[in-house]
């Protein structure tokens, strides 16, 4: 046999084969087509909401200890983190959008921007917020207040102003608190209740709060994704009494081994169900004078 009639026969047979399988395998449907290229869509969108969120050089250059522990509901998140320098202060935030999934992953990026449009002239956490709150209900519906409330957008979320000369912190909050952990125990600072844009206008001012932090505090900021999650013996929630645990097991670890201890816990306490919400946790620790 020639060398052309063989590479006949193995055409011959490699077309009879490819037909065979387009007669044998099922064709690909549509909705399988579009439910893949979704697939891949939220994949990039997710690699574009990385690649906004702050690196960890970006990071460790203000806040040297800073543990992030960022788990999505699904492909894409509607909580981010949020670090700045402002003058002689460095901001951190931990920022919780309405909703979770492509609708919040959306709110994250118009918040970003109205974040740093804020911080321009904000004067501290609480007027950051202020400055944040006009800012984002003009972009949303024009300012239209009915339709705000009717949709429900906005975010929740922890702000604080660092001095590491003074070692003095501000706190503000939209519905979110801050915890600090000294010596074993957990001291809890409000945020005011009420949110940025969101379902309703109340003409309440944001409040802020100073502390002087010591070297060893461990400071903790976190959206509600976390104490929402149900899970353990009794498939209930976390709740903020389980939280607490959760902290001050956290702040006997050094900020480098936090992030697998979390995760390995709320994994555990999660088992099999799936998750109700974004889950974020902002973990900073106070630098001793040796450090």
């Amino acid at each position: 046999m020639s060398e052309e009639t063989s590479n006949q026969n193995l055409y011959l047979s490699m077309t009879s084969t490819r037909n065979l399988n387009s007669l044998t395998s099922p064709p690909v449907s549509s909705l399988e087509k579009r439910y893949q290229q979704s697939l891949e869509d939220m994949q990039y969108a997710r690699s574009i909401q990385s690649m906004m969120a702050p690196t960890p050089e970006q990071l460790d250059a203000l806040f040297p200890q800073c543990m992030v522990y960022d788990r999505p509901m699904d492909k894409l998140s509607g909580d981010f983190v949020f670090v700045a320098e402002n003058e002689d202060m460095s901001y951190l935030a931990a920022c919780d959008c309405t909703g979770h999934g492509m609708s919040a992953a959306l709110m994250t990026v118009l918040a970003r921007e109205k974040m740093w449009q804020a911080l321009s002239k904000a004067s501290g956490p609480a007027h950051l917020l202020t400055r944040l709150d006009e800012k984002f209900r003009a972009a949303m519906m024009k300012g239209d207040t009915h339709a705000m409330r009717a949709i429900g957008m906005g975010l929740d979320l922890a702000v604080i102003a660092y001095q590491p000369k003074s070692q003095q912190l501000r706190f503000a909050g939209a519905k979110r608190p801050l915890w600090v952990v000294r010596n074993g125990k957990l001291l809890e600072f409000k945020g005011t209740s009420r949110s940025i844009g969101g379902a309703y206008w109340r003409q309440q001012p944001f409040v802020e709060t100073t502390l002087q932090v010591r070297p060893g505090d461990s400071v903790f900021m976190f959206s509600d994704g976390v104490s929402d999650q149900f899970g353990g013996p009794h498939d209930r929630k976390l709740k903020l009494k389980g939280l607490r645990t959760l902290i001050l097991l956290l702040s006997e670890l050094p900020p480098q081994d936090q992030h697998e201890f979390i995760k390995t816990w709320l994994t555990s306490w999660q088992g099999d169900l799936p998750a109700t919400d974004d889950q974020l946790l902002l973990s900073f620790r106070v630098p001793t004078l040796e450090e």
